[in-house]
């Protein structure tokens, strides 16, 4: 059967179409839907669940290299792809019916090498940085830029193949558009040209991943007083939250007001049969502090180490900005000291809806090159997490194909994994869930909370006891398939806690 095409944009002589296509669900058993493009070509398929069945979904984060990554690092990993045919291969044999993409779908730093950006970038006054205009010849390298490395990155690719035959839902984290965007000072931030050259990433984004344009996104469901936030239902019992944590972020704040209230008012109008509620961010909520890291950035800062003239030029502690090389980096954590009240004002309104409705929370993330789990819950050892509203899982799922941190940041982030407090009903934690790595003998280090291998994870609802099946798929260490790490999220009973 045909289905009409909404052109939504052209570039030189490509031109972007999307095509609604809705498909009647059988009441008791999947069933694969085959199509395909302009009636020409090969077909393709994805699957869809029955009325009655279990949904089961993929997350995955960080598809591409850091530019600092050398082929040799490459080759010992096994190159782009140990992950990607392991979770094709996994499909191929029970497929998913939908892959979420958790954040740096593709890696687009390479803009700012570019000859255009070199006279902005040696104005040495910040202010007039700041003020400089966004030229033509900018805008051209930008949109070329954008178009053309989505282009490469999305048709020369496994993640290309996944999305023939496993449809998508994406979230945009920081290298979508570039590294660091919304975490760096005001002067630079609010600046012409970052400003306009976000819009160009932010175009391509709508185009490639969300299918849609910047004057029909509302009408395909984005919402935000400026983003593109999203709440998608999976049957009866899952609903996915894809906050937009970039378009509207500064290094004091990660999402505006008015989109929160939009995010819970959708939240509240759910049907009563929600038993799960996942929130994909592209960085973790619940994660280990930094903050020893943050303050000898700001020491580096505020002594005007920055200035040195060797330190720049061989660009050891500082980026191409003048700032901090780490200080962006650690400023896109929740647990960032500065976003530490926006974190625990989310938080503690999820624990409001989750009590109101009887739904368990669970929060996906990526970001951070390795992969783990921990969770928020009330401070009362007695109380079962299928009956506490407070209990919020944190899936650490990162990356599918670039780099992980070398054992030595691990073991340090690993040292502050503590046990904190959110507030006096609630505390957090990481779990030891990595006892052995995935040669069967202790991680190193003996870090069981955060494993620094490549990996993605799937999630599957058991009907029966209404759980979410969770697994974290781990490369091995031979880089062929993956080893599961179970995780089990019990839904939260109706006859919960309410203190």
């Amino acid at each position: 059967m045909p289905v009409p095409a909404v052109l939504l944009d052209t570039y030189k002589q490509t031109a972007f179409y999307r095509m609604d296509i809705e498909v009647q669900l059988d009441v008791s058993c999947e069933k694969c839907i085959e199509y395909r493009i302009n009636n020409t070509g090969p077909t393709y398929n994805f699957t869809v669940p029955g009325q009655t069945t279990p949904w089961r979904f993929a997350f995955w984060s960080c598809n591409g290299w850091s530019l600092s990554v050398s082929d040799k690092e490459k080759a010992l990993l096994g190159g782009d792809n140990v992950v990607w045919d392991d979770l094709l291969e996994k499909h191929r044999q029970v497929p998913f019916h939908v892959q979420f993409c958790g954040g740096d779908q593709l890696y687009s730093d390479k803009i700012w090498k570019a000859d255009v950006w070199s006279s902005w970038l040696k104005i040495k006054d910040k202010f007039v940085r700041r003020d400089a205009p966004f030229t033509r010849e900018m805008a051209a390298v930008a949109d070329d830029f954008y178009f053309t490395h989505y282009a490469k990155c999305f048709f020369t690719s496994k993640f290309g193949e996944s999305m023939t035959t496993i449809p998508i839902s994406t979230i945009i984290d920081d290298h979508d558009v570039w590294d660091g965007i919304g975490s760096y000072p005001d002067y630079l931030q609010f600046s012409q040209v970052f400003v306009q050259l976000k819009e160009y990433a932010f175009k391509y984004w709508r185009l490639y991943q969300a299918h849609t344009n910047q004057q029909m996104a509302r009408n395909h469901g984005y919402f935000g007083k400026a983003g593109y936030s999203w709440v998608k239902q999976l049957g009866p019992y899952t609903v996915a939250l894809g906050p937009d944590t970039r378009y509207e972020r500064s290094i004091k704040q990660i999402i505006e007001p008015e989109t929160y209230d939009m995010i819970f008012d959708r939240l509240r109008r759910l049907p009563q049969s929600v038993r799960h509620l996942v929130v994909f961010l592209g960085v973790p909520i619940v994660y280990p502090r930094l903050t020893y890291i943050e303050k000898a950035l700001s020491g580096i800062k505020s002594m005007g180490l920055t200035k040195i003239g060797f330190i720049a030029k061989q660009r050891a502690i500082v980026n191409i900005w003048g700032e901090p090389e780490l200080s962006d980096d650690m400023n896109d954590h929740w647990t960032s000291e500065v976003h530490m009240e926006e974190r625990k004002k989310f938080v503690l309104r999820l624990q409001e809806f989750a009590r109101r409705h009887h739904v368990r929370v669970t929060f996906v993330g990526g970001d951070v090159h390795c992969c783990g789990a921990g969770r928020f819950a009330s401070m009362n050892p007695s109380l079962p997490p299928e009956r506490d509203f407070r209990f919020m899982p944190q899936i650490i799922s990162s990356a599918i194909m670039n780099i992980p941190p070398p054992n030595l940041v691990i073991r340090a982030v690993h040292s502050s994994a503590k046990t904190y407090e959110l507030d006096n009903s609630t505390d957090e934690l990481m779990y030891k869930l990595f006892e052995k790595d995935v040669n069967g003998k202790s991680p190193p280090n003996n870090n069981a909370k955060l494993l620094a291998r490549r990996n993605f994870s799937s999630y599957v609802e058991d009907l029966n006891s209404q759980a979410m099946i969770v697994n974290i798929h781990v490369q091995n260490e031979n880089n062929k398939g993956t080893k599961a790490y179970l995780i089990n999220v019990p839904a939260l009973a109706k006859d919960t806690n309410y203190v």
